[in-house]
């Protein structure tokens, strides 16, 4: 077993297919295909299943990846540290955040990182917080932007902001004039939330629950931009925070407004896996990232309290 062969093994296992990691690798696919059968053939077990539609890992083949995924990330860190000896940062930080966060600073946060450190590559993996805990866990992200974790066994957590929730709605929505909106009234009116597994959700039944409410839900979407759409095109409204709309409530393609009796917020997080080691790099994003959310708080982009 040797490092090649790990880094084809992790690339088909995150694509799925043979073709698809050949396309990125630039290497031959029956190439590619002999590395796997190798890597098979010396731990003595089947790694992948192959059908049709691709390839699905086995349960050895989950357990070799969160090692070479560990195996891997420490020696990138490693090479990482020893360059940044002379002066230049290097490596790659891979960021796990939920989308109604990440959309809302990804973008901005990337390009002034980049500009003040060049050599460093970025990957930004939305997701749930229940899949963020496991790869920080397996050591398949570096750090993760999410909502507060019932449990912080193994993590480190810094928090960012407590964020408030807003009633949004299509451009032609008749909001109160005060600006605000009680609970009650945005659950008067068809509602375009996430599934039932997404925290932004479990969040609005709980509190609906508690003012004895039922949602009227119109459509479920875990997109965030298919949510924004279907509100935009008067389906419905949702709710959530304001910087996830901040650029269709300046071009006036949605209304948002704060949510009161009760005010409903939310605590985010940074978070880091205990006993992993941080590089250079990972630790300059961390930093980054943090006064991003500050500023957007100033510029109210956000609409929340910063935590720290």
């Amino acid at each position: 077993m040797d490092l090649k062969q790990l880094r084809t093994f992790v690339h088909v296992a995150e694509l799925g297919s043979l073709s698809k990691a050949a396309d990125r690798l630039h290497i031959a696919q029956p190439a590619l295909s002999r590395q796997i059968r190798l890597l098979e053939a010396e731990l003595k077990v089947q790694l992948f299943v192959r059908h049709g539609r691709g390839m699905v890992l086995t349960e050895p083949g989950d357990v070799l990846l969160a090692r070479a995924t560990a195996i891997l990330r420490d020696l990138e860190a490693a090479r990482a540290d020893i360059t940044a000896e002379t002066g230049r940062v290097r490596g790659r930080v891979v960021l796990g955040t939920p989308p109604t966060a990440g959309d809302a600073f990804s973008a901005r946060l990337v390009q002034r990182f980049l500009v003040a450190y060049p050599d460093v590559s970025i990957r930004i993996v939305p997701a749930f917080s229940g899949y963020l805990l496991d790869w920080l866990q397996r050591g398949e992200i570096d750090l993760a932007v999410m909502y507060e974790p019932e449990t912080r066994q193994n993590l480190q957590i810094e928090p960012l902001i407590e964020e408030l929730l807003c009633a949004v709605a299509g451009s032609a929505a008749q909001l109160p004039a005060k600006r605000k909106v009680t609970l009650a009234g945005v659950l008067d009116h068809r509602l375009v939330l996430p599934g039932p597994r997404h925290g932004l959700r479990k969040l609005v039944e709980r509190a609906a629950l508690k003012i004895d409410r039922e949602l009227n839900i119109v459509v479920e979407a875990d997109s965030l931009q298919t949510m924004k759409d279907l509100v935009e095109l008067n389906l419905g409204w949702t709710i959530l925070p304001l910087a996830s709309v901040h650029r269709e409530v300046s071009d006036r393609r949605l209304r948002a407004v704060p949510i009161h009796a009760p005010e409903l917020s939310r605590t985010l997080v940074i978070a880091e896996a205990v006993g992993r080691r941080t590089s250079q790099a990972t630790r300059l994003f961390r930093e980054a990232l943090a006064a991003e959310v500050r500023d957007m708080v100033r510029r109210r982009v956000w609409a929340g309290t910063v935590l720290k």
